[in-house]
């Protein structure tokens, strides 16, 4: 970020893509800043010819960044890289836009896991600065290039080395970011709300507010965020239970019909992250002899209603 542009990519334009890709877009437009969107097929086409349509609290704009592209050698090196794509696709993606990538690139990350550091360091070893991050948003595609931010303050977390000019510029550009020095414990405390959510309210079909009115489910899921918290603490990461706590009250802070984005993708038999959110805690959980019986439960009724591995 030494030079007089900057170029940020903004890989994946879907619900977080969008949610955080409207705003430095708006802001960078035409300006030493280039906000680059990294995306294919209908969603590329779609901004290219009519823009993003991003909506939020009531309103709706629409949006052109520099430049929309899925093509490595047009995007050229990349100084900041945001990566927003789900979970289950980073290492197919950053294989395929690894030309994009050098030594001195800053790669972001904004998924819902706590190992996401890892995975781009077995596909990427000699990727440079990774500032693990988080984001508290439900934001949703409409339809490709149709971006709705449903609730949830935006509020994104990151780690890693701290850079403060890098911060500063994302912020100036619309971001409600924010540096931590100890952004484990962040990613942790986010997971503990977002993988036992989303996997009782795809189990059970609900949305948030139907969750939040069934005490049934409600206790299910606190049961759930204690065996996270059992987890968590064997890798040295404390969840206390004013955690758990703030976590179900966190289910408050969305519209009654929010649904989460693993529901979503299997309701519209996409690929989902699963793998990430369900079997994750249970598969590491076995490797410290922790019992996981509700999360079980759950994954078994996830794998009978979806026929879901």
């Amino acid at each position: 970020m030494n030079s007089d542009t900057i170029k940020i990519g903004i890989l994946g334009i879907g619900g977080i893509g969008g949610f955080v890709g409207a705003p430095l877009a708006k802001k960078y437009k035409d300006s030493a800043t280039q906000i680059i969107f990294i995306c294919r097929g209908e969603t590329k086409d779609a901004i290219q010819n009519e823009g993003l349509l991003f909506e939020s609290k009531g309103t709706k704009e629409t949006i052109f960044p520099d430049l929309v592209s899925d093509n490595p050698t047009e995007i050229g090196i990349l100084d900041v890289l945001l990566l927003t794509s789900k979970s289950y696709s980073i290492s197919q993606i950053l294989n395929t836009y690894k030309d994009c990538i050098n030594a001195e690139t800053i790669i972001i990350t904004l998924q819902n896991v706590v190992n996401a550091k890892e995975i781009i360091r077995e596909t990427l070893p000699e990727a440079g600065q990774i500032m693990e991050g988080c984001i508290y948003v439900a934001s949703n595609v409409k339809q490709p290039g149709h971006i709705q931010h449903v609730g949830g303050p935006g509020k994104i977390f990151v780690g890693g080395k701290e850079n403060k000019a890098l911060i500063d510029l994302l912020k100036a550009g619309g971001l409600d970011i924010t540096y931590v020095a100890n952004i484990n414990e962040i990613l942790w405390k986010k997971y503990l709300f977002v993988a036992p959510v989303a996997a009782i309210t795809s189990a059970y079909k609900v949305t948030f507010g139907q969750l939040l009115e069934d005490q049934n489910l409600m206790q299910i899921l606190e049961n759930m965020m204690t065996e996270i918290q059992l987890l968590a603490s064997k890798i040295n990461i404390t969840l206390t239970n004013e955690d758990i706590s703030t976590s179900k009250d966190l289910l408050t802070k969305f519209p009654f019909e929010s649904k989460s984005s693993l529901q979503l993708d299997f309701e519209n038999n996409n690929q989902t992250e699963k793998r990430f959110l369900v079997d994750y805690v249970i598969e590491n959980a076995k490797k410290y002899g922790i019992a996981t019986p509700f999360y079980n439960d759950v994954n078994e009724k996830i794998k009978t209603s979806y026929n879901a591995c």
